[in-house]
Order: structure tokens, then sequence, then C-alpha cells
């Protein structure tokens, strides 16, 4: 099984993502790093890597084309990568966070396995959804939310995934879902041991604040990625 955590991250962030990339490189597997260049709505454009870049063993980095946030794991599909964990590059992750990840996918072997996921009520709207977050035992979600980190295996996506982030590339965790809801991969959340914080690249360019808060987007790439679709869900 070739498994590795990979990350992407901005310019306007990249002096801000050691603490991440540190408690990264203590899960005990090799960490690929996707820097894009520039963004379309910051004008930041990458002008040097740091040094804790170069400096940190186990961090392999590329500069790559934008595509959003899934560009954290579009990459690692071309690369290969069979198994591929994705962390966001504002939070810290404690010890234990990939080797349990790993260990729930050897339980659910066919499974997408995350921290955090929704689950829709009737309404399909995002801020209608129940947050599921540190189950007592595995549970079954509509999306796996993947700011504290999921699993996926390169065979849970077909090629139509490279297509799919184009119709909303604001949100890979609304892309992912539903492509792997339409490929029968069950999107489980698990319980959690490790300890997670945000860290200060949390408040730089944050997506959230337009997509989940004040103008409630996410709405709208539910719309488009789950039109005539119907998500499956239920208990492990």
């Amino acid at each position: 099984m070739t498994a590795v955590i990979s990350i992407t991250t901005i310019p306007d962030r990249i002096e801000h993502i050691e603490p991440c990339l540190k408690s990264l490189v203590k899960q005990g597997l090799p960490v690929h790093l996707w820097i894009v260049k520039k963004i379309e709505r910051s004008k930041t454009v990458l002008k040097r890597i740091p040094p804790f870049v170069h400096d940190l063993e186990g961090i392999v980095f590329e500069i790559v084309e934008d595509r959003g946030p899934i560009t954290k794991i579009l990459p690692a599909l071309e690369a290969g990568y069979e198994t591929i964990l994705t962390a966001d590059d504002d939070r810290y992750y404690g010890p234990g966070w990939a080797s349990d990840l790993l260990k729930w996918s050897q339980i659910y072997p066919g499974a997408a396995i995350g921290y955090r996921g929704r689950i829709f009520d009737k309404t399909r709207k995002y801020e209608k959804s129940r947050i599921v977050w540190n189950p007592e035992a595995p549970k079954r979600v509509d999306i796996i939310t993947g700011c504290r980190g999921a699993l996926y295996r390169s065979a849970h996506f077909d090629k139509g995934i490279f297509e799919d982030w184009k119709l909303w590339p604001r949100n890979d965790d609304i892309v992912i879902s539903s492509h792997l809801s339409r490929q029968d991969v069950r999107l489980m959340i698990v319980p959690c041991k490790f300890k997670t914080r945000p860290t200060p690249a949390y408040k730089i360019k944050p997506l959230y604040d337009q997509n989940a808060h004040r103008k409630k987007l996410n709405n709208l790439g539910l719309r488009k990625m789950y039109s005539g679709k119907r998500q499956r869900r239920g208990e492990a």
C-alpha cells in the first residue's frame, strides 16, 4: 500500500504553514506539498519557497497549477498514489492522526474515511445539515468535511473527478463526496483520539466565510453537484 499525506497551499499562506507541516512529518508517512503559484482570488504571486519547506525531512514539494482546494488530491491521483491522506494547511494534527485513519481504512477497506462530516436533512441546505464529529462508533455521512483530515484510495475515483471539480472549484468536500457517492463509495466518519487546532494560516484568504457563512455559496455547490442525484447514507 503506497500511502502519502497530500496537502496544498497558496502564496498568501505559505509563510505560515510551518506548524502544520511539522505536525504532519511526525505522522510517519511521506508528505507531498503541492504549492500553487497564484490563485484567482488574490493578487499575491509566489516569490520564494520558505527555508522550512526545504529543511523539514520527509517533505516533497512541487509547484502546480491552481485547481482550488481540491489541489490537495488531484495531483496525488495523477502521481499514482494508492492511499491518500489529505490535510488542510491551516491546522495542527496531533500524534495518531494518520495511524488511526490507516487503521480504520483496514476495517472499512472500501470506504473513504474522515474525522468530520455532515448529514443532510430533507432540505439539503448546507447550514441545516448535521455535523458529525468524534462519534462513539463509525458513522456514515453525506459529506466528509476534510478540515480534520481524510483518507481516500485512488480506486475510489474514476477519471470523471478531473472534470467534476470544474463545476464547483470552491469546495473540494462537496465535489469529492458527490463524486464518491456516484461511485457507491461509503463515506465514514470515525472516532477521533488525536488533538487538532487551527494555526495562524486559518484566517488568511479563507473560503469558508463566503462558502458557509456570509453568502452561503455551499448551497449553490450542492445544487450543482447533486442535481438529479440521490445521496446515500445510513448507519455503519
